[in-house]
């Protein structure tokens, strides 16, 4: 089966697409842009904890929304919501309540638009061609990656921050054009998922989050203040990505979907580990930083394919992918928050970004534990 036979989950890709220009035009940008407007890095950490902690009281109005409108036009919803975290972000210029408004709807937003979108992708895409499909999403996201930085931080040096905000939240809005053309997908609408999967399924996500909160957040605040808080500069380097990781993710998508999933998730936790022990190291030098960030660049394709058919494979062979992904996705939240906490604690204490970055490194190895186990033959 080819990359893009399937023209339903063409839609998929093509969301896909205006999303990540979203994400790495926008998201990248967001905390980094408040630490501009002079917000300490340690309140930018805890800022991101408590809008990963109260995600997973927004993750409670999931499964009922869905049940009333459907797992699409929650979809669309969700994405219109992420869409306006935007223009309010454009306008924060401190600590205040406009910042508790922006990341409140931001963690409303990204709880239901996460739950429903990894759900609508588990049920739209194909069990033998798993690997292939989802690293045709993860190569369309490195793509998009190389430019969007780059507009965004040109955006932001010469224009009101409200023109480069506004360019991403209207690319994030069109994107819910293919959702909507898209076929709605059933969710059972009263199931049971065994203690044993809501436990695999926590854990495997909560690894990842402890991850994601030292690999991602604190590294992208670690980077802009290493580069001399240029956004010009941010941009740049954020764009320094390169194709040969997406190419890697497709052969990777392959291997998954020729049954050596577990040896694709070997390679991805190796080659995301070396990237995050060189960002530990890398980033007081901002040549280092930038090769880091290249470095991380290359692996991430490779480990994102891995892990995420895994996740959807789990998913699709539950009881029901929704609540899955609601339990999954409770578990990302929470490891997400108590890294950035810890980061957020250690540079208050006075240390650097080295204990805090090695928080990724120590996850890696958690996250690749979690997603071993699920291979056993007993599960």
């Amino acid at each position: 089966m080819g990359y893009f036979s399937s023209r339903t989950f063409n839609l998929v890709y093509i969301h896909a697409a205006l999303q990540a220009f979203a994400s790495y035009g926008g998201e990248a940008f967001a905390f980094v842009y408040l630490l501009s407007e002079g917000i300490s890095a340690p309140v930018v950490l805890l800022s991101i904890a408590a809008m990963f902690g109260s995600r997973m009281l927004f993750r409670r109005l999931v499964l009922p929304l869905v049940r009333r409108v459907g797992l699409r036009r929650a979809l669309v919803v969700a994405i219109l919501a992420e869409a306006a975290t935007y223009p309010i972000l454009s306008q924060i210029t401190g600590t205040g309540w406009l910042l508790v408004g922006y990341l409140a709807l931001w963690a409303f937003s990204s709880s239901l638009y996460w739950t429903t979108y990894h759900t609508y992708v588990a049920l739209m895409g194909d069990n033998h061609a798993r690997g292939a499909q989802t690293s045709a999403v993860e190569t369309i996201g490195m793509v998009m990656g190389i430019g969007a930085p780059a507009v965004t931080g040109l955006l932001l040096t010469a224009f009101d921050p409200v023109v480069a905000f506004g360019t991403v939240a209207l690319a994030m809005a069109v994107s819910a054009v293919p959702v909507l053309l898209g076929p709605e997908l059933a969710v059972a609408d009263r199931a049971e998922m065994p203690p044993e999967t809501r436990r695999e399924a926590r854990l495997i996500l909560f690894a990842d989050g402890l991850r994601s909160g030292s690999f991602h957040f604190t590294w992208l605040i670690a980077l802009f203040l290493t580069l001399g808080s240029s956004f010009a500069a941010f941009g740049g380097a954020m764009a320094l990505t390169g194709l040969a990781g997406a190419v890697g993710a497709l052969f990777l998508g392959r291997a998954i979907d020729l049954g050596r999933g577990l040896g694709a998730a070997r390679i991805g936790f190796a080659v995301l580990t070396v990237a995050a022990v060189a960002r530990m190291f890398g980033w007081p030098v901002a040549g280092l930083a930038v090769a880091a960030n290249v470095a991380a660049a290359l692996a991430w394709p490779l480990y994102a394919t891995a892990f995420n058919a895994r996740v959807y494979t789990l998913a699709r062979q539950s009881s029901c992918p929704l609540r899955f992904h609601i339990v999954a996705e409770g578990g990302w939240d929470l490891g997400t928050a108590l890294s950035c906490v810890v980061a957020a604690g250690l540079l208050q204490a006075g240390f650097g970004f080295h204990l805090p970055l090695a928080v990724g490194v120590l996850a890696c190895g958690l996250g690749y534990w979690t997603i071993a186990r699920s291979f056993a033959p007993a599960r």
